[in-house]
């Protein structure tokens, strides 16, 4: 465990927040995300290729934070892949566990619905941004908009009869 991750286990979940803020959790998993990107070929790095890379590093963590029983560090960080994006995302499920509220009990099972919530936020946002940013979407613009004039000067243009009947 790092110093700094050290440092961290010692605060309560209200001074996790106030220090990491509410979107500490989905920076992490941003993070994870770009490593992702990063990590694939420049040739290769298309929307699908990362896709297939995140679900990897998505399946590998889950099936390992899954199997845990009980909360501890050791659990946490145990069959850690040596890889940036496993090493985001893993720490994304430890800050969300961490910053959960202890008054009331907090649920361990929560923590995964809480990051997938997050981590799906994010993979739809990249898609969406993908399509705005490709040639592709912007070529599909360019003819439907090409269409619409087109149409547009198809129309008869209006005579006086019509005109006076409206």
């Amino acid at each position: 465990m790092s110093w700094e991750a050290f440092r961290l286990t010692s605060k309560s979940p209200a001074e996790l927040y106030a220090v990491m803020s509410p979107s500490g959790v989905d920076h992490l998993v941003r993070e994870m995300l770009m490593a992702c990107w990063r990590r694939l070929p420049e040739d290769q790095r298309t929307i699908e290729a990362w896709r297939g890379e995140i679900e990897r590093v998505w399946q590998r963590n889950m099936r390992v934070w899954t199997a845990i029983k009980k909360p501890t560090p050791e659990a946490f960080f145990r069959d850690l892949a040596p890889f940036d994006a496993d090493g985001h995302l893993r720490q994304a499920l430890v800050l969300a566990w961490m910053m959960l509220p202890r008054a009331g009990g907090r649920d361990f099972g929560d923590v995964k619905k809480i990051v997938t919530k997050i981590y799906q936020r994010n993979v739809e946002a990249w898609e969406a941004d993908s399509r705005t940013f490709s040639a592709t979407s912007l070529a599909k613009k360019r003819t439907a908009s090409m269409k619409k004039a087109t149409k547009k000067t198809m129309k008869k243009p209006a005579t006086k009869k019509s005109a006076r009947k409206r």
